[in-house]
This record gives structure tokens, C-alpha cells and sequence, in this order.
């Protein structure tokens, strides 16, 4: 006969917690180690256990002869209760109102979607639930990436009626938000603004000034939710920013990542420390997870105890994959804003004002758009117009989103209107193994194959023109654009290489658009408005509609 104590539940870091102890028992011990366990508290002798999978290690020994002393019914969590007032603002999928009802029950969690799964949309859900029903005053959203702050204004104004401040945001004289300096920042947080959302990236947090005031603001309550976009970006716990994030601890914390975590163990501490399910220190995590050996005993040779982390982590997270989530579109479109650096935008702001100079002559050429494709191409790549400032906010977002695609096991489709933008995404990528379909390509049947079937080939690189049509490239899941065509039935046409019969899962659609430039203005127009469906014809404009070219020059 084994007797379980099953003492009274006790909030545990936002999470409601049991804690229970019984004589040792080879096969429960098992049982406690797999579940659920988030730690085995020595001194106690107790199992510190997650009261939501409580019910199920109980319904797990049934067939055990055990008494149970305590009432563990009353530690299950209750339903979700959805506060009054509250509505969604965009109709969500079901696996989104899982991950809304998740928050809802959870002060502290990693929503670890896989990418395309809209973790944002569930944040800000969550956010604005919070705000309801616990008064919440401030939501900080820090990017572990730093174009990812004009995604987030965008998708909060999608996704909600609440209003959202990037820190540090001011006009120009043009009448554009520009970023600037980190006493910027500092100001908007010594006089907060009214918007509930806040907005900075992880860098941010390396001023001493700012990380102060943010630290004071979570303490005091005018901070009381933070979320970490891409927190996979901020696993080095002795980095700045990653002993900045150490030391921001408002009430509600979400990390978000749709990269797996589990590559090494080391990866985990900073995410575990946050979240405050790690209770060491770094270097007491690295032992009791690392083997040691090497030169002097200090370099991580092996690793154990790992079905312990992971048993920690699976408490603290919430991850689905797209082929888990049937209620998902067929195809899922998603733009990615990127900042161009200040060399990239010297560049930029040079070849449109060559332009304007000759606005006249460009409205009444044959094929107007076609005067502009200098202009489009500052944003892909300034290499492509300058042997010396060679720049690209766009392939470096590409970079971080084709390897986390990598890593989670799928392959990428990658399209540019010109044969110019495929060479120099050629070299960012050649680690994946690239083909390439352009029209100098001499056999694109066999580059087809080669992506289709070689595993160690991870991407495929072409220009709309050449790899538009005519082929099937369902072995990827995700299509990006590093720049949109003219025309909308032509990138319709691109996007179904992969949407094709024979697809295993649904279609992510990834367009790279730099801010503040004509990349805005052109989904702006063909892609939401589609303003220029009369106005286009074999990609010329109607010299009647030259007001067009002036809306893309700004």
C-alpha cells in the first residue's frame, strides 16, 4: 500500500502548484519524472507538481493499491472565465483560443508555436484580456529582433482596438515616425505615453538608464506584462542583454519562440531563469546539466538529467505545429517589416531624389514602373547600385527566418523579381544548400529535383519570372517574397509552387517590405487596395493615372 500526501496547492511564480511527497516507489517516481515534475525538492521530500496535470498522474497509478490524503479536486484549475467586455477583434483559429485560454490560466508560460501559427495575434489577445480583468495599466513587447517593432504596431491595430507606442518614436519634418535615440526611449518611459501596448527591442535593455527605469516600472505596477518575441535571440545568459531580461520580472511574463530549444541544454537557462522555473545559478545549471572534460575540466563534453529539463520545460510550454492545426487556412500571408540600416537608406534616399529630377520624363515614358526598379532594388540589396555600400535589411531578416525554418525540419521557396537580388541571397544561404531557378538557368527540371528530393538542400532561390510557374516545389511549407511583382495574379501564381496537389500542410506566405519605403506603398495599393488592378495592364501604367507614381515616391 502506498500513501500520497497531497498538501495544499500554493501559488509557485504566477502557476498554481501542488506539492506532494509519498514512500519511494520506483515506477511513480518514473511516472513523476515524465508527467509533469518541475522539481524534486530534497529537503522536503516533496514533488513540486503543475496542479493542472495533477488529475492526470492520479488517473495514471489507479491501478496501484495507494491512499490519497487531500482534496486534489479542488487544485484543478476551474474553466477559463473570458472577462466581461471582452472581444476579439479578428476572428481566431482554434488552436489561437487555446493558446488565449492557456494565457488566460497561466501568469508565466513559452508559447513556442511553430512559425505561421500567429503567436502575435495570441499575445495581444491575452494582453488585452489582462488589461480587462486585472486593471493592467502597460504591456512591453521587447523584440529579441529589431525589425520586428513595426510587425508588432501593425498586428496590435489588426488584432485589437488598443493604441501602440514604439519607445522612443518621433516625427520627422516629413511627417514620418522615424526611432531615435536611446534618450528618446528614456523620455517616453520617465513620461509614459497612454498607449497600453509598449513597444523596444532587446538591445535597448543594455542602457543602464533604461534597464533602471524598466525595472522600476514593473515593480511598481505600470508595468505589468512583458512578452519576449524571439527570446531563442537572447540565450547567452552572460551577454548584457541577456542579464538585462534577468532582471525585468513583472507579474505576467510570456516568452514566445517558434525555434526548438532543446539543441543544448545551455540554450534553456535564460528562458527557465525568466520564467522562474530555475532557481540556480548559471553555473550550477551547467553542472547538473553538463558533463565536463576537456582542457582542464572546463568544456561541455556530453550532457545529462536530460529527460528532467525536458519534463521542466513541457511544464512551462505551449507549442503546436501547423500540421497539427487543421482549422489553419490553406494559405497564410504575413508581412515582415524590416528597418533599412543608415548606410542602406543614404543609398535609398539618393536614387529617389535622381528620380524626382526626372519625374517628368519618367510619367510619360512608355513603361513608367520599369524607371522605378532602381528604386526597388535600394531596398533588396544596395550592392546591386554601389560598389562600396553593400547592405540588406531584407536578407538579413531572411537569414534568421530561414534558419529557424531549418531548424524546425522545413524548407523555404525564396522569389525576387530580379536576377540581381538571387545572386547575393545566394551567398547569405549557401550554407543551406541553395538551388536556383533564374532565367539563366539551363536546366531547371534538375534544380527542381534537387530540392525536391535532396534533404540536405534547404532552399530554393529564384526569380518570379523563371521559377513563377510551371513547377512543383511542395517540399516546402513557407514562401518569401523579397519583393512583390506588379502584378498580384503573378505572385498568386508564384505562391502555388508550393500550394500545389500533393501539399503535406498549409502554405506560409512571408513578404519582406522595408519601412518607410516604396515597398509600403505598392502592398499598399496592389495588395490591400488593389487600387492599381485598372491602372495596370502588362505592368504599364494608364498615363492618366501618373498620380500613382507620385503616391510611390512619397
Amino acid at each position: 500500500m502506498i500513501s500520497i500526501q497531497i498538501k495544499e496547492a500554493q501559488k509557485v511564480n504566477g502557476d498554481l502548484s501542488a506539492f506532494i511527497s509519498f514512500p519511494y516507489d520506483a515506477e511513480l517516481v518514473g511516472l513523476m519524472r515524465k508527467q509533469s515534475s518541475r522539481f524534486w525538492h530534497a529537503a522536503n521530500k516533496e514533488w513540486e507538481v503543475p496542479a493542472n496535470k495533477l488529475l492526470q498522474i492520479i488517473n495514471s497509478v489507479k491501478d496501484k493499491e495507494i491512499t490519497i490524503t487531500g482534496d486534489y479536486k479542488t487544485l484543478v484549475p476551474k474553466e477559463v472565465k473570458i472577462p466581461k467586455g471582452f472581444q476579439f477583434k479578428t476572428n481566431p483559429f482554434d488552436h489561437q483560443i487555446e493558446g488565449f485560454e492557456y494565457g488566460l490560466k497561466h501568469d508565466r508560460f513559452l508559447l513556442g508555436d511553430e512559425q505561421g501559427l500567429g503567436k502575435t495575434k495570441q499575445v495581444i489577445d491575452i494582453a488585452v484580456a489582462k488589461k480587462l480583468s486585472k486593471g493592467y495599466k502597460h504591456c512591453l513587447i521587447i523584440c529579441g529582433v529589431n525589425g520586428l517593432k513595426w510587425n508588432w504596431k501593425s498586428e496590435i491595430s489588426t488584432h485589437s482596438n488598443e493604441t501602440a507606442h514604439i519607445l522612443g518614436t518621433k516625427i520627422n519634418s516629413k511627417g514620418k515616425e522615424v526611432i531615435g535615440s536611446s534618450k528618446d526611449k528614456l523620455a517616453d518611459l520617465n513620461k509614459l505615453p497612454k498607449d497600453y501596448f509598449l513597444i523596444t527591442n532587446v538591445e535597448s535593455l543594455r542602457d543602464q538608464d533604461i534597464l533602471k527605469k524598466v525595472k522600476e516600472l514593473t515593480q511598481n505596477g505600470q508595468i505589468e506584462m512583458v512578452a519576449i518575441d524571439e527570446i531563442h535571440k537572447c540565450k547567452n545568459p552572460s551577454s548584457q542583454q541577456g542579464k538585462a531580461i534577468l532582471q525585468v520580472n513583472p507579474e505576467t511574463r510570456i516568452a514566445m519562440t517558434g525555434t526548438p530549444l532543446m539543441n543544448t541544454p545551455l540554450d534553456l537557462y535564460i528562458v527557465l531563469k525568466w520564467l522562474g522555473f530555475e532557481k540556480h545559478s548559471f553555473y550550477q545549471f551547467k553542472k547538473h546539466y553538463c558533463i565536463m572534460g576537456g582542457y582542464g575540466g572546463y568544456e561541455v563534453v556530453g550532457y545529462r538529467n536530460l529527460g528532467e529539463l525536458q519534463s521542466n520545460l513541457e511544464s512551462l510550454m505551449l507549442r503546436r505545429l501547423k500540421k497539427d492545426a487543421l482549422d489553419l487556412p490553406e494559405k497564410f500571408h504575413s508581412i515582415e517589416y524590416v528597418e533599412m540600416s543608415s548606410k542602406q537608406a543614404k543609398v535609398y534616399n539618393e536614387v529617389k531624389q535622381e528620380i524626382k529630377e526626372k519625374i517628368d520624363k519618367i510619367k510619360v515614358s512608355n513603361n513608367p514602373l520599369a524607371q522605378l526598379i532602381r528604386l526597388r532594388q535600394a531596398t533588396g540589396f544596395t550592392g546591386i547600385l554601389s560598389s562600396q555600400i553593400k547592405e540588406s535589411a531584407k536578407l538579413d531578416r531572411l537569414e534568421e527566418i530561414v534558419e529557424e525554418l531549418v531548424e524546425n525540419g522545413e524548407k523555404a521557396i525564396i522569389f525576387s523579381n530580379w536576377t540581381d537580388m538571387t545572386g547575393p541571397t545566394m551567398e547569405r544561404l549557401r550554407r543551406f544548400n541553395p538551388a536556383i531557378i533564374t532565367g539563366e538557368t539551363k536546366d531547371r527540371k534538375k534544380q527542381q529535383e534537387r530540392f525536391m528530393t535532396d534533404s540536405s538542400c534547404k532552399v530554393i532561390i529564384g526569380t518570379i519570372g523563371a521559377m513563377g510557374t510551371g513547377l512543383t516545389l511542395t517540399a516546402a511549407s513557407t514562401v518569401i517574397f523579397l519583393d512583390s511583382p506588379w502584378n498580384r495574379a503573378n505572385k498568386e501564381q508564384a505562391e502555388d509552387r508550393a500550394h500545389r496537389i500533393g501539399t503535406a500542410s498549409n502554405v506560409n506566405i512571408i513578404t519582406l517590405v522595408c519601412k518607410d519605403t516604396i515597398d509600403e506603398r505598392i502592398e499598399e495599393l496592389i495588395y490591400k487596395k488593389g487600387a492599381m488592378a485598372d491602372a495596370l495592364v502588362d505592368g504599364k501604367v494608364d498615363l492618366n493615372k501618373s498620380e500613382i507614381i507620385d503616391y510611390l515616391l512619397g
